[in-house]
């Protein structure tokens, strides 16, 4: 017993020695003396054979605690309550607060919701602290707009509206997007033309592309697909890659939904991004076409296919083109009757007859007389 209190007298006068080091300092170093609470703190824990008086332990718990709150930001007021003589109490929404939160851009229906109140009170309070949501806008002129879009095109040549906006609020400039659109017809015309969402008939882009997958077995998928409605204008496969193969699978198309007004094809027809066809590529590969590639090179693995040989590429187009074209004839039918999600879940069937309706496309009197071919 008398070891243990000749121990505990040695260790409270270290403690002592610490505690009152790092209190001394004028002023006092917070974040030393934080630290050495910590380690006081972490030490008596460890010390399960040494009992230290309760009072020193009860003090050091309260000294953590006081450090500890320092850390903690003050609790932000941005709604206030205010009772008046009469009536209901008044929310008192913070003005510097209320202002942030409309510089980032917020509608006044989050900013309500964000604050906890309804969205008049955000209303009348704008109104009451003179703030509006057109004040807010850049009034910069539309020549330096342009010039601002052009700049930013020129480090990002693919940006579309999304990325553009986001450049120009970062350095200050708050547009409308109307303006913004505007802007960027006038800047990067054709840009906006690859971009189908701003296009909105039927017909007014088409993307035409084949596909070579299976083109070591002499087998080649052409498609088309319309930009805006991505509705199938054609899918089919042919035992060639000519240019007369191609057009044939084109003007198929053209017989059965008419003419394109604007195409584009990975030869260089249109100057814009083909995106739509090689996004349905990936979904052709995904339910058609891998099974004839895992089919056909499990039969040339196993040597029942011999791709030197003519009679063999010959015997292959008999037995899988045909099934092909049929499979990919189902893809399509399926494919123009699938709902899609940003589209509200019309099928592109369905959006095709509502383009139609108000963006019509006349068919050619005589098919022949409009296509010619040499």
């Amino acid at each position: 017993d008398e070891g243990r209190a000749i121990e505990r007298r040695s260790i409270d006068s270290v403690h002592w020695e610490r505690l009152q080091c790092a209190l001394n300092n004028n002023p006092p170093d917070l974040d030393y003396l934080e630290n050495i609470v910590s380690q006081e703190m972490t030490f008596i824990n460890a010390m399960e054979n040494v009992a230290l008086p309760n009072d020193i332990c009860e003090a050091l718990h309260q000294l953590s605690s006081l450090l500890d709150l320092r850390n903690k930001p003050p609790p932000s007021i941005f709604v206030v309550r205010s009772i008046g003589p009469r009536g209901r109490f008044r929310l008192q929404v913070t003005e510097d607060h209320l202002q942030s939160l409309l510089h980032l851009g917020l509608p006044a229906t989050c900013v309500a919701d964000i604050l906890g109140v309804s969205r008049r009170t955000i209303y009348r309070r704008m109104q009451e602290y003179n703030m509006s949501v057109r004040s807010l806008y850049s009034t910069m002129t539309d020549d330096a707009l342009d010039n601002e879009v052009r700049d930013i095109k020129s480090r990002l040549p693919h940006a579309g509206y999304q990325i553009v906006k986001g450049c120009l609020e970062a350095e200050g400039h708050h547009v409308q997007w109307t303006r913004l659109k505007a802007s960027m017809h006038r800047v990067d015309t054709e840009g906006i033309l690859s971009r189908m969402t701003s296009m909105g008939c039927p017909h007014f882009l088409q993307h035409i592309d084949n596909n070579h997958k299976l083109i070591r077995y002499n087998m080649v998928i052409f498609g088309g697909i319309d930009g805006y409605l991505r509705k199938i204008m054609y899918l089919n496969a042919g035992s060639n890659n000519t240019a007369n193969t191609a057009l044939q699978f084109f003007l198929d198309g053209v017989r059965r939904f008419g003419w394109p007004y604007n195409l584009i094809d990975p030869w260089g027809t249109f100057l814009c991004s083909n995106c739509r066809i090689e996004r349905l590529w990936r979904d052709i590969w995904t339910g058609v076409t891998h099974i004839y590639y895992d089919v056909l090179h499990s039969l040339e693995e196993d040597g029942s296919l011999d791709i030197s040989d003519n009679l063999h590429l010959f015997c292959a187009q008999y037995t899988f083109l045909p099934r092909l074209k049929a499979d990919l004839a189902k893809f399509s039918a399926g494919w123009n009757d699938h709902p899609i999600r940003t589209e509200g879940f019309l099928t592109p069937n369905q959006l095709w007859e509502l383009g139609m309706l108000q963006h019509p496309i006349r068919k050619p009197e005589t098919f022949e007389e409009n296509v010619a071919v040499e």
